[in-house]
């Protein structure tokens, strides 16, 4: 049975500098293998051919929030859910 690890990072950024760091979890997916680091701490992700993605989005006030979750399970047996296509557009 495997343990838990877990990997913190929060910051504040300009759209520059988030806009690189998806086009890094992009191509991490695109090769099987995501490095998440900051200072000493490293966390290796090796994400499988079939996966979960969420979305979701809030305005509240004047303060907006996207979240984007991807995740997967180690079983390739697994039968995906199908949903809805998921449009994101600029």
């Amino acid at each position: 049975m495997g343990y838990d690890q877990k990997f913190v990072f929060e910051s504040i950024q300009d759209a520059e500098s988030i806009r690189q760091y998806l086009e890094a979890v992009m191509e991490g997916l695109h090769k099987g293998r995501l490095v998440v680091s900051a200072g000493q701490e490293e966390f290796v992700l090796q994400p499988r051919e079939l996966l979960t993605f969420a979305v979701k989005a809030r305005k509240r006030g004047g303060a907006g929030r996207l979240s984007l979750t991807i995740s997967w399970r180690c079983p390739e047996e697994e039968t995906p859910k199908q949903g809805n296509t998921l449009k994101i557009e600029a």
